[in-house]
């Protein structure tokens, strides 16, 4: 893949990020809500993305990476909780 693909966000690719952090956030609400009335149980829960790509193109948009992190970051409950796992093939662009 080129790395003219990160220059600008496409249709397809705006349209994977907000699915995906739409269901990101709807997702971690539950499973929150689910270990709150477990507190016997491990209170940790993961977000793994296997193809993350850089978190914004070039053209400073934000990709999925950046958009689930910022949801985690927004609130305190889910960040003590959650653990991120982000992988790519091309790990430079993990430093983005």
């Amino acid at each position: 893949m080129s790395n003219e693909f990160f220059q600008e966000q496409r249709e397809q690719s705006l349209i994977k990020a907000r699915i995906v952090s739409k269901y990101f956030s709807a997702w971690a609400s539950v499973i929150l809500a689910t270990q709150k009335r477990y507190p016997q149980h491990v209170q940790r829960m993961a977000y793994i993305d296997i193809f993350a790509e850089p978190g914004r193109y070039d053209d400073q948009s934000k990709s999925t990476p950046l958009l689930v992190l910022e949801t985690i970051h927004a609130n305190p409950d889910l960040a003590s909780r959650m653990v991120t796992l982000f992988n790519d093939k091309d790990a430079e662009k993990l430093k983005a």
